[in-house]
């Protein structure tokens, strides 16, 4: 095993936020699928705050106050040049509710990916 420099990709968005008539973050996931990017996660976060205030504030509000509109976040992990591939589709849908950002980190290349690699890079042909 070794370590090795790759670049993450943060998405910051929200449940209510729609592409195409599809919420925006399944669209996102669609399009790294498409490009055939290393990996993604997408998690429902419980409250946030931009220029609005997002969640439920608890279950009890949820409970009463009809269905909430919960912070979603959408992490993807793959090297720079293909995690690039996914920005013209961002600019595309510059005009929606994100904030992405981008940081390079260092990841333990374990040997599940070492093993997985070449079927990744096939499929990516």
């Amino acid at each position: 095993m070794e370590f090795r420099q790759l670049t993450l990709l943060k998405i910051y968005t929200a449940e209510d936020v729609v592409y195409n008539e599809k919420p925006f973050y399944k669209a996102v996931l669609e399009e790294a699928r498409r490009l055939k990017l290393a990996g993604g996660t997408l998690s429902r976060a419980e409250q946030g705050y931009a220029t609005e205030t997002r969640g439920t504030g608890g279950v009890v509000q949820n409970f009463f106050g009809g269905v909430p509109n919960l912070p979603i976040i959408i992490e993807i992990v793959d090297n720079k040049e293909h995690i690039e591939l996914l920005f013209p589709f961002l600019e595309k849908a510059g005009d929606k509710h994100f904030l992405a950002v981008t940081t390079e980190v260092t990841a333990l290349q374990t040997k599940y990916v070492v093993e997985n690699k070449l079927r990744l890079e096939e499929a990516r042909k």
